[in-house]
């Protein structure tokens, strides 16, 4: 597979980034519903990119095939989001109904987008997938921590760019 060592890195880093999920727990004390919104998210996300990740190398090192790894690649990307489908549904982690359509918004943006590279197959647009999925629970934790240090109410509402693009 080329590049081989961009999607093992990739993997390592989502895994990382599911790992800051106990630091915000750590740091926020007493959960709200947009605090728990956030770590669960945290982790999902994290280990999404994880998964994709490692599954491109081992998809690879099955088929040989580097068109058909990246069709299957993308095609996990896709089922990953869908498994998160529900975290748009209304509840106390989305007091305001606009922020909750946009987010189910940017869902099927990235869904399309995910969905193009099945017909493209191309390695460096999943590489630029993967890498863009990675900001997303980057996002959620720096916010996190910035609302915990200048101590914001982070269960007012979320913030939608904290929202999942995944």
């Amino acid at each position: 597979m080329p590049d081989e060592f961009y999607f093992m890195a990739i993997g390592g880093l989502g895994v990382t980034l599911a790992g800051f999920a106990g630091l915000i727990a750590a740091l926020q004390g007493p959960e709200g519903p947009v605090a728990a919104w956030r770590i669960r998210n945290i982790v999902y996300q994290g280990f999404g990119v994880t998964l994709v990740g490692f599954a491109t190398v081992a998809l690879y090192g099955l088929t040989q095939d580097v068109t058909l790894t990246v069709r299957l690649a993308s095609i996990v990307m896709v089922v990953s989001l869908a498994a998160r489908w529900s975290e748009s549904r209304p509840g106390p982690a989305w007091p305001n109904d606009r922020r909750r359509r946009g987010y189910i918004l940017s869902q099927l943006v990235a869904a399309i987008a995910m969905a193009v590279n099945i017909a493209l197959a191309s390695v460096g647009y999943l590489q630029i997938l993967l890498l863009l999925l990675l900001f997303v629970p980057v996002g959620t934790f720096a916010r996190s921590v910035r609302d915990v240090t200048q101590g914001t109410d982070a269960d007012s509402e979320p913030d939608a760019s904290a929202l999942p693009q995944t």
